[in-house]
Parts: C-alpha cells; sequence; structure tokens
C-alpha cells in the first residue's frame, strides 16, 4: 500500500469510528515517522485559551521508546527566529539544527538533552488558514533534509486536514486558533511529560 493510501486509511479509521483521536494520532505519527525516516514526529495545532495563545502538542511519536510521549502547553511564549520562519515561509528546514538561526536558541534545554541534530518543521492549514505543524525531528547524527521531505510531509497535511481538525477539535479543552497571526509571532516549547517515571531525559523545547 502506498503511503498515500496509508494516511487516507488512517483517516477513514477516524471518519468512520473506527478508532478514536489518540488511536489516530498515535497512528498518523508513527507512519509519518517511517515515511520520513526520522527519530521523532509530532502533530501540533495553534489554540487560543484562558491564557492566550498557545502551540499544542497533540502527539509527539519517539522512535527511542516507541511510544508516545506526552507534552504540556506553555503560553506566553516569547517571539524569535523559528516561528517568524514557520509563519512566513510554511516551514522550517534545520539540517543542522544546533547552528541554524531558526532553532540554535533551543540548543541548551532542547538539542543537547535529547541528542537531536536536525529539526523539520512543516505548517498544515485548514481553508488555507495556518492550523498546525508536523515536526520530525533527528536523534544522533544529521539529517540531510531533502524537497522530497518537505513534500512528503505537506502532502499528508493535506490529504490528512480534515481529520486533523476533527480530531483536534473532539478535545473538550481545545479550541483551535482561528488565525495564526503574523504580526504576533511566539514560540511555544513544550517539555513532555513522561509517561514512565523513569523517564526522566524526556524534554521538549523551551529556550527561556
Amino acid at each position: 500500500m502506498s503511503d498515500g493510501r496509508i494516511i487516507q486509511e488512517i483517516c477513514g479509521r477516524l471518519d468512520r469510528g473506527e478508532t478514536d483521536r489518540d488511536q489516530f494520532f498515535d497512528q498518523l505519527t508513527r507512519t509519518v515517522a517511517d515515511m520520513i525516516g526520522c527519530t521523532r514526529c509530532g502533530v501540533w495545532v495553534f489554540v487560543d485559551t484562558a491564557e492566550g495563545r498557545a502551540l499544542r502538542c497533540m502527539a509527539m511519536y519517539d522512535r527511542r521508546l516507541d511510544r508516545i510521549v506526552g507534552a504540556a502547553d506553555i503560553y506566553n511564549a516569547d517571539s524569535g527566529p523559528y516561528f517568524e520562519t514557520l509563519v512566513q515561509e510554511g516551514c522550517v528546514v534545520a539540517s543542522d539544527a544546533r547552528h541554524h538561526p531558526a532553532t540554535v536558541g533551543f540548543l541548551d534545554n532542547y538539542l543537547l538533552p535529547l541528542d537531536l541534530h536536525s529539526l523539520l518543521d512543516v505548517c498544515f492549514s485548514i481553508n488555507g488558514v495556518p492550523f498546525g505543524s508536523f515536526s520530525c525531528e533527528q536523534a544522533g547524527a544529521a539529517l540531510n533534509w531533502t524537497q522530497r521531505q518537505v513534500q512528503m510531509l505537506r502532502q499528508v497535511g493535506s490529504r490528512a486536514s480534515l481529520a486533523l481538525l476533527h480530531a483536534a477539535t473532539a478535545t473538550p479543552d481545545t479550541q483551535p486558533a482561528a488565525l495564526w497571526e503574523p504580526s504576533s509571532p511566539n514560540r511555544l516549547l513544550t517539555m513532555p511529560a513522561p509517561l514512565d517515571p523513569d523517564d526522566e531525559n524526556e524534554r521538549r523545547r523551551d529556550p527561556t
């Protein structure tokens, strides 16, 4: 079965009620990680909360643990080159994330502790409005992201956009943001809340 058919089948199972939102995100992130060939894959959505705009992680799959790891919301994050690049260009392609101007700010608190060398984040939209992003991360050594991988993530976002909307809005306390405003870009970073007490080294970005 082709990658496109696999994505359609994952979305179809959610639409038919054969899987719930957690199973959908688990299957989607695992499949995208396999497609791209990366260590970690996450799905994020922009949301508005009582504390202000935030970036919420729907799921982050880590191949090293072979499971989904949790991630907490971060509010009132400071703006920076990462979100400027993500919003303006629709993606952040950082093969050498430890020196890339958009991601070097994550070095001490995220990249080094998790041994991450490369980051690839690509936005997806609903009806032309930025709704969230896929994040791919490579540990152990740098990975030179290709245009084909960027295009693959865009195609996944296009094929799965309605299912992503359905799954994201199925959470009672998740209210997706209507619009991401380029005039006030924020970097919203998280530190995973490990599912097991022993996972002390699992962390999500927090440049502050």
